[in-house]
């Protein structure tokens, strides 16, 4: 049995990592799909999927997640809504269930065959991508309340590459990429 998991991940935090144990609780393998993997440097997606990737790797390393359990990958969005699970299908190692909260995702993906299971979030309000890059970019070495909400391997990660000061530039940006 495999399962699928979906996110943006911007950044991965431990409800996250919470869920890829959950489901290998109950699946044999997970393949974690990174969706919306051409977009960076945006206020929602500020981090690439190359990033992306080594945050969740580096995590699940760090929590001793057996990595030959967990397939990373990442996957562009597939604009047509309505061949959207076909695409899942052809661009995704095999996968026998889908992980998801999110009614529209459970609504399209069962539309087309596809099971789905909800799983047992840590937190929701708590563990809040959104949340969280809002935390980093107001903190200070002093106070950095956000780091609990990560894994170390994350917190370290997005140090390194100085996301606090990546998500303020883009926030006081007047430079829309995404208008046309």
């Amino acid at each position: 049995m495999r399962g699928l998991m979906m996110g943006r991940f911007q950044p991965f935090h431990n409800g996250h990592l919470e869920l890829v144990k959950q489901i290998l609780e109950k699946c044999d393998d997970v393949i974690i799909a990174i969706t919306s993997s051409q977009f960076n440097y945006l206020e929602k997606d500020p981090f690439t999927a190359g990033e992306r990737i080594e945050m969740i790797h580096n995590s699940l390393r760090e929590s001793s997640v057996d990595l030959s359990r967990c397939i990373i990958v990442s996957l562009e969005n597939q604009f047509n809504i309505s061949t959207w699970s076909s695409y899942l299908k052809a661009s995704l190692p095999r996968f026998d269930r889908v992980y998801s909260g999110n009614k529209y995702v459970s609504m399209l993906l069962s539309d087309s065959g596809i099971e789905v299971s909800e799983p047992d979030f840590l937190e929701k309000t708590k563990y809040n991508a959104t949340k969280i890059r809002l935390m980093i970019m107001t903190s200070d070495d002093r106070n950095e309340e956000w780091k609990d909400l990560v894994p170390n391997a994350v917190y370290v990660f997005l140090k390194r590459i100085n996301a606090k000061n990546r998500l303020n530039t883009i926030s006081k940006s007047d430079t829309n990429p995404t208008e046309h």
